[in-house]
């Protein structure tokens, strides 16, 4: 395992996405050293019993005709080992988050207890969640019961939070643009407002890039950003958006 005598400094790492495994990529970054761990990582949920979860993304995430998207690994755990692989990036998330510095995860209703009890047996402090409503008509309804319009963000920071002016509202109402990237894709524009929490010129964190929303988001912030993704689609697809934005900033 790299000691922190001989990782790289964290300049090494900002503005790059990496293919390669989160947990990896974590162990090379150096002691404190981000800001913002913002991510969205495997649910391992879609179902209430061990052969639902065990399906492949695309059958447990993509109910309708429409579009098909690459499937993704790492989401066919049960609620125990997911609790446990959870911890396990956790623990290097805490040691290479400043004192002062944040992590915002997204989850599901299934997972939402094991994430907050991996947080804070990681050694976060868990400061709450926030709420992305989907809006009426993009969540299926259900009959005799309540329909699964939101998601939400685990919040949690390695001391305590900074000293700042922004507010940040408990429930963000956005509806996601379609085509999407990515299967499990979240909105930009809820990304940019999380990047509120720290100021420009910080360094933001995404393990788990997915298509780059949160690493876009970053940019447009004026951030550092540093990311990883394992799968090769997903990986092309958000370098080439990251490509994009380099471009747009170069002409400006």
């Amino acid at each position: 395992m790299t000691s922190s005598l001989t990782r790289p400094p964290i300049a090494a790492f900002q503005n790059h996405l990496f293919r390669e495994n989160a947990i990896d990529l974590l162990r090379r970054l150096p002691d404190e050293s981000v800001d913002l761990l913002f991510t969205d990582p495997p649910y391992s949920s879609g179902g209430l019993h061990s052969s639902a979860r065990a399906r492949p993304a695309g059958e447990k995430y993509i109910t309708s005709s429409g579009p098909r998207y690459p499937d993704f690994s790492h989401d066919n755990k049960d609620q125990r080992s997911w609790t446990f692989w959870c911890m396990t990036w956790l623990e290097q998330a805490l040691r290479v988050t400043k004192r002062r510095g944040y992590l915002v995860c997204f989850i599901d209703w299934r997972q939402l207890p094991s994430l907050t009890d991996a947080v804070q047996g990681a050694g976060f402090i868990w400061q709450g969640i926030a709420v992305w409503d989907k809006t009426q008509g993009r969540a299926r309804p259900r009959r005799g019961g309540f329909s699964h319009q939101a998601e939400y963000m685990v919040w949690a920071t390695r001391e305590g939070t900074a000293s700042t002016d922004v507010y940040l509202p408990g429930v963000f109402t956005e509806r996601l643009a379609y085509p999407k990237r990515h299967m499990t894709e979240k909105p930009i524009g809820l990304a940019r407002e999380v990047m509120r929490l720290v100021p420009a010129g910080s360094t933001v964190l995404d393990p788990f890039a997915g298509s780059g929303t949160f690493l876009v988001a970053a940019r447009d912030a004026g951030h550092h950003w540093i990311g990883s993704e394992i799968e090769p689609e997903y990986y092309d697809v958000a370098k080439q958006r990251m490509a994009c934005a380099s471009s747009l900033n170069n002409k400006t």
